[in-house]
Parts: C-alpha cells; structure tokens; sequence
C-alpha cells in the first residue's frame, strides 16, 4: 500500500472548504477589516451560530449577551476564530465514520485538549508565534480517520492485535499497512498545503528524536501535549484533583524534553480543560435547530 496514492485518492472525500481558505486569507492579511471577516463566517450559518456560542460561553463571560460576528471576533480574536473555525471545519469532514471503531466524541475532545495543551506549552517556551500548534495539536491524529473510514476492516484486525494500548496500535499499524496514522495525517496536511511545522510535527510526533533539527521543538511540543490530554479523563467530566506533587512527579520525564518546570506541565490540564469542554461541546455535531445565528 502506497502511503502517497491513498492520500491522493482520498483528498476529495477530505478537502478543506473554500469557506475555511478564505477566513485564513483574510486572518493573515493585515489590512482586512474586521467586517469583512464577519461576512465571511455569515456565508456559513452553522459556523456563525457556533461562533457566536462560544463568545457567549461561560469561559469568556461576556459583560453582555453577544449578539453580532463582528462584535464576537473583537471579543474573541482573530486567534480564537481561526482556532473555532479549524475545529468546526474539522469535525464536519470526518464526521459519520464507524462508531465501532471510534469515538468520536472521545476523539475530538482529546485532540481539541492535545490543541489547547501544545498551544499553552508553546507559549510557556516564549515562543512568538504559538497559533498553529493549536492546529497540529487538534489535527495530530487524523490520520487514524484517514485509515478507520478507508480501510475499516483492517482497522479491525489492528484492534484486534492492540486493542486500547497506543503503543500497540502503532506497532499493528507498521504491521498491517507499513505506515502509521500519523505519516498519514502528515500526508494530508502537506496536501492541504498548510504549514510545514505543522505536517513535520504531526509526522514525527511520536518520536521527535528522529526529526530534522530545523522542526524538532515543534515534534517534541506535540509529543508531550499528546501526553498531557492522554493524562485526562476520556469523557467531557470535570477533573479530579490528584495531588501537584505526585502530577507534577508524573510528568517530569516530559518536562525535561521542553525544558520546562514539571509543575507547568502538571498545572495544564485544569488550565486547558474548562475552554477544550466548552469548544467541544460547541463543535460536535448536533441539530441545527438549536443553533441561533445572528447578523453581523
């Protein structure tokens, strides 16, 4: 199985919109209007409404009710925006794949948290442009959708070799197909024609040691978020308070690879989970009718 012709054969099943191009045009251009960006975001009612939830969430506590796309970009930032849009985007791709072999409710709050986490890990290494590890964070494994939706009763037999382990999975998957998920999900970004961290974080993700220097921090960023949302309860439930210094323990293996105090580490997941909770719960697919968008 050719890694190259089974991301080619499925790059029609899994574009990106011409909506979500657009958006990321107008956010990288310094002098587009904040107008219109909003209507832009109103061409997509559904992605409107979510919008608009999260500027109303109890995470950002708005003084007032926010009525308007205009008035929730200012409040949220072009950051946020791009980050809810890429989300909601993602999730409509790869929805409707077998539940026997997914969660995907499961799937999306851990990469959303693996988002939040590498975002936060970027910042706490001064890092000056931190938005894309959200986007590597959030796409860092669909690769394994990729795989469960193309091939899903060889996806079988590596359930059946691994079962839940990770480890065990990667290993079945070199077995069964000669490649990971995420030489996969790599593939497809670098169709996508995102950024180049963002496609060499995701590819070495699993082990950092192996690539090129120029990309190494980002792989190893990735790596260590990945751990961190691995650390949380699989549902969208609150946290338990385990002890800082036993966390803290926990993690110091991860911190050593960033540099980084074990005690950030051990504080990121009560940090992250309330946002990653409220994103989560705005982007699973749900019915329309419950969404209200308003004009910009």
């Amino acid at each position: 199985m050719d890694l190259k012709s089974l991301v080619q054969n499925t790059r029609t099943l899994f574009s990106l919109p011409d909506v979500l191009i657009c958006i990321n045009q107008l956010i990288d251009d310094p002098n587009s209007r904040i107008n219109e960006l909003a209507e832009t975001i109103l061409c997509d009612a559904g992605l409107a409404a979510r919008l608009l939830r999260l500027a109303n969430s109890a995470y950002y506590k708005p003084q007032r009710r926010v009525e308007t796309v205009s008035h929730a970009i200012i409040l949220l930032g072009h950051r946020q925006v791009r980050d809810l849009v890429m989300t909601t985007v993602a999730v409509s791709i790869f929805k409707g794949l077998p539940p026997e072999l997914v969660n995907m409710d499961r799937f999306w709050l851990h990469s959303i948290r693996c988002g939040s986490a590498a975002r936060r890990l970027a910042q706490h290494r001064q890092l000056h442009e931190t938005e894309h590890f959200f986007i590597a964070g959030l796409l860092h494994g669909i690769g394994k959708l990729v795989l469960y939706s193309q091939y899903p009763e060889r996806y079988r037999e590596v359930l059946e070799l691994a079962g839940e382990d990770e480890s065990a999975r990667i290993a079945a998957e070199r077995r069964i197909f000669k490649f990971t998920y995420a030489d996969v999900g790599a593939e497809l970004l670098k169709s996508w024609r995102l950024y180049d961290h963002l496609h060499m974080a995701v590819a070495y993700h699993l082990d950092p040691s192996r690539v090129p220097a120029t990309y190494r921090l980002e792989a190893t960023i990735l790596h260590v978020a990945v751990q961190i949302a691995n650390s949380m309860p699989a549902e969208a439930d609150v946290l338990s308070n385990p002890s800082m210094d036993d966390t803290a323990m926990n993690f110091a293996p991860l911190a050593k690879l960033l540099n980084l105090r074990p005690e950030l580490l051990a504080a990121l997941p009560t940090e992250i989970d309330l946002q990653a909770r409220e994103v989560f719960e705005i982007v699973r697919p749900v019915p329309m009718a419950s969404f209200s968008p308003y004009s910009s």
